[in-house]
């Protein structure tokens, strides 16, 4: 029975995933506006459970990986999940202050619908991060669906909807930009130092 009803679900999953992705307009416009908050949270969690193995895998990928590593995965598989509730509840009511500002005469329950089914984003970002500033096209993305989210679910017209979040992604995107610039340098610097360290007498180098 309970197979059944965790089978059930996860179809159910992969069907809402499918649509946001696919057909994004067609999701935020038949999206149901009320009926709890349970199942976008579990969302949340399952979406950042999903990230938190890909980092794992992309670190592993990157730098290897130990007995140490697959402990802190572990934890942070409990860990991350529970910051991940409690930051969609904060992030909500900042956005939903944003959408009412705008004109939108949704509840705080519609905003947060509208962002815990964009936590797709998050796994989706970090596959795309494994390629050095790829994840700038996850910050387009959120754009695209912050803008959709606004016309279809909040009946905001699209200017304004552009303006807002296009300022938003922006920032957004040039803390990211200057981010991977900085780890980029900081890894070309540390190569430097090897190869300078690896020429002095004593330490392997002619």
């Amino acid at each position: 029975m309970n197979e059944n009803k965790d089978s059930s679900y996860l179809k159910s999953l992969k069907d809402l995933v499918t649509k946001l992705i696919a057909k994004p307009v067609d999701f935020f416009r038949t999206m149901p506006k009320t009926g709890g908050v349970i199942d976008p949270l579990l969302y949340v969690v399952v979406t950042t459970m999903l990230g938190v193995v890909l980092s794992a895998v992309e670190s592993s990928v990157s730098h290897g990986a130990g007995l140490h590593d697959l402990g802190q995965t572990g934890i942070w598989l409990i860990i991350a999940p529970l910051i991940a509730i409690i930051l969609s509840f904060f992030l909500a009511a900042i956005f939903f202050a944003i959408w009412s500002f705008m004109g939108s005469g949704e509840n705080y329950e519609t905003s947060y619908r509208c962002l815990a089914y964009m936590q797709i984003l998050l796994p989706i970002t970090i596959l795309l991060s494994f390629v050095p500033y790829l994840g700038l096209l996850g910050i387009a993305w959120w754009f695209y669906l912050m803008v959709i989210a606004t016309r279809e679910v909040h009946k905001i017209p699209i200017k304004p909807a552009l303006l807002v979040f296009g300022i938003i992604a922006a920032l957004s995107g040039l803390v990211y930009y200057s981010s991977v610039s900085s780890e980029m340098r900081s890894k070309e610097h540390l190569k430097e130092f090897t190869k300078e360290l690896q020429k002095m007498p004593g330490t392997g180098g002619r």
